[in-house]
């Protein structure tokens, strides 16, 4: 059974949107499932996705190298006291240690990012004029909220540990950072830091992490995940792009009656409403 954990950084009643194309929504409906996209698939609309700040990039680097420079110490001892003997098998522990300290980490690093899959909504009180250009001019906003996600997701018999929670906004470039400001409210580092240059997403994340063979440093292929859920449950409101045409308002809602969505739950965004009733205290 798929377990939901939710932040520190949430409110149940807090409202969450998600803006989506018209083949997405369909999708939603048709499949009662959520897509939670890999990570490393962001690369091009963010190169940082799965990176932190250099400070706290150093700090995680220096664990592993702190260890190495244990055993490079250890090394050095032995080979005082027995170089000739085993010189063969010294020159190899040096290669395995300088082997850990770069390739290996490194290996690390890209199959935490590589194993990670996000599913992403917008939170806002309101929708939001900028998601729809970014996201879905021409489709729709889910509207629904913390709680809601929690009830779709009850009875879920996949085995997901699903984190829920707030993605932290920094100033990569700022020299003031120390390592704990690069943590998010939550607790977490990778997936749920961003740069502040996209703070305007208000972004929370629901993010799974693919389970691996312990010691299994083979680099993972990104791969989605697909989650189920009780549609019904997760929609609160479909609201319609202000800017739809005729013909693709008239599809949207034609999709939403064969997927029995609720039609008290549906209507039109009025963002682009006629403002003239403004001027009836002239009249």
């Amino acid at each position: 059974m798929a377990h939901l954990q939710i932040g520190k950084s949430l409110a149940e009643t807090d409202v969450l949107w998600r803006y989506l194309t018209l083949d997405k929504f369909i999708n939603l409906v048709e499949s009662s499932t959520l897509f939670f996209t890999p990570l490393a698939w962001y690369k091009e609309t963010d190169p940082f996705e799965g990176y932190l700040p250099k400070v706290a990039m150093d700090a995680i680097a220096a664990i592993p190298a702190k260890y190495a420079q244990r055993h490079e110490e250890r090394i050095k001892t032995i080979e005082q006291l027995h170089q000739r003997q085993h010189a063969v098998e010294l020159a190899y522990l040096r290669q395995e240690v300088a082997r850990v300290r770069t390739s290996k980490m490194k290996a690390l690093h890209r199959n935490m990012v590589n194993c990670l899959t996000v599913n992403c909504w917008y939170r806002s009180q309101h929708e939001s004029e900028g998601m729809w250009g970014l996201f879905s001019k021409g489709g729709v906003a889910i509207k629904t909220s913390v709680r809601a996600v929690e009830a779709a997701l009850g009875e879920n018999q996949q085995d997901h540990h699903i984190f829920m929670g707030a993605v932290k906004y920094l100033d990569f470039s700022s020299k003031d950072l120390t390592p704990p400001d690069c943590v998010s409210e939550d607790g977490h580092l990778m997936g749920m830091i961003k740069r502040v240059a996209y703070a305007h997403e208000n972004e929370v994340r629901m993010y799974i992490t693919d389970k691996r063979a312990p010691h299994d440093l083979t680099i993972h292929v990104p791969a989605p995940a697909i989650v189920q859920l009780d549609v019904d449950k997760l929609i609160e409101g479909v609201v319609i792009s202000p800017v739809v045409s005729r013909s693709i308002e008239q599809s949207i809602r034609a999709v939403c009656r064969w997927g029995n969505v609720d039609p008290s739950k549906l209507w039109k965004s009025s963002l682009l409403e006629d403002c003239e009733y403004l001027l009836g205290g002239y009249d």
